[in-house]
């Protein structure tokens, strides 16, 4: 169960110098085209922090023509996790713990991109590890998340309708969107051998769906979604955990265009989603062992319209292995 801790510092052994603390927040401007990600990672043993924001408006197949990208890393870990202003122009404070918090961005660049952002939760938030929450939990098992130790661990999902204001080169964008955010936590390599989705639908504060998918990639080079490691529904503020779920996508240079999604919950409801993407980009910019290919869906159901990120990671070095010359040489000596 998600408690108001959870959005601080975990107890952790204090030799675990690859313990991390993580949150992203997902923001989006529909209309415009326009999808965002606002991202830290604290490494509290090491005393050093890394933190990514990216918007771009439209498709984008190479991180150059991105509209802003700002990874900075090796910054002062922040004492605490659930109030913090970092060097490079990012703050959190959490509001009203675990489910509301604001995000604050000034960038270095005067008037390069600036934030203020308010995630306040549509449901309380999602356990990965709790069963009354997920119904796929293994009593005493260890959870195969698709991404390796990345989600193994302490892992937090919650939808919630981000309000507020972007700034972006000198234009001005109102943010109302009903998007998702995660908080991770616990010993990560960051090795990057493993793929998995972190997909959202949302029909606005009423209604939405996540789900974690296994990725591969085959010796073809296609790609294919290998099944649900975990996931859930909100309806009116009730949430409710899925057993099941399929995904498809088509995808140019690797970013999705377009997805299709099932799933059933633990009360025996199905639910099917197409999605058109209205925007997309890599986002390599959040750790060098990644690159999430991520993408603005449209979806519509029963007279309802909603937008929502679907992000597919990879690992580099899992892509190194599979689409590289020296990785296809190998793979088929």
């Amino acid at each position: 169960m998600i408690t108001a801790r959870d959005l601080d510092y975990h107890p952790h052994d204090p030799s675990a110098t690859n313990w991390a603390e993580t949150l992203v927040c997902v923001f989006s401007v529909p209309e415009a085209g326009i999808l965002g990600n606002a991202y830290v990672l604290v490494r509290p043993e090491v005393g050093a922090a890394i933190s990514s924001v990216v918007v771009h408006g439209g498709f984008a197949t190479h991180a150059h023509d991105m509209d802003f990208v700002d990874p900075q890393v090796h910054m002062p870990a922040p004492e605490r996790f659930s109030d913090f202003t970092l060097p490079s122009g990012l703050s959190l404070h959490a509001d009203a713990a675990p489910r509301d918090f604001s995000v604050q961005y000034e960038s270095n660049t005067p008037g390069a991109c600036s934030l203020d952002l308010r995630f306040a939760a549509i449901a309380d938030p999602f356990d990965t590890h709790d069963p009354a929450q997920n119904p796929l939990v293994v009593p005493d098992g260890a959870m195969d998340t698709g991404l390796g130790d990345v989600w193994a661990n302490g892992h937090m999902d919650a939808v919630g309708r981000v309000t507020g204001e972007l700034v972006l080169r000198g234009q001005r964008y109102a943010v109302d969107c009903v998007e998702g955010m995660d908080r991770s936590w616990g010993p990560r390599t960051e090795v990057g051998t493993a793929a998995a989705a972190w997909i959202h639908v949302t029909l606005g504060p009423e209604f939405a769906l996540h789900v974690a998918m296994a990725m591969s990639i085959d010796d073809a080079g296609v790609v294919h979604y290998d099944g649900m490691r975990f996931g859930y529904v909100v309806e009116d503020g009730e949430l409710h955990g899925l057993t099941d779920a399929s995904v498809e996508a088509a995808r140019v240079d690797m970013v999705p265009v377009s997805n299709h999604i099932m799933a059933t919950d633990v009360r025996g409801r199905r639910y099917e989603f197409h999605g058109s993407a209205v925007g997309g980009y890599p986002w390599h910019q959040f750790s060098p062992a990644y690159v999430c290919y991520q993408s603005l869906m449209r979806y519509e159901s029963d007279g309802r319209v909603g937008y929502a990120e679907h992000g597919d990671v990879f690992g580099i070095e899992y892509l190194a292995a599979r689409r590289s010359a020296a990785g296809r040489r190998a793979r088929t000596a």
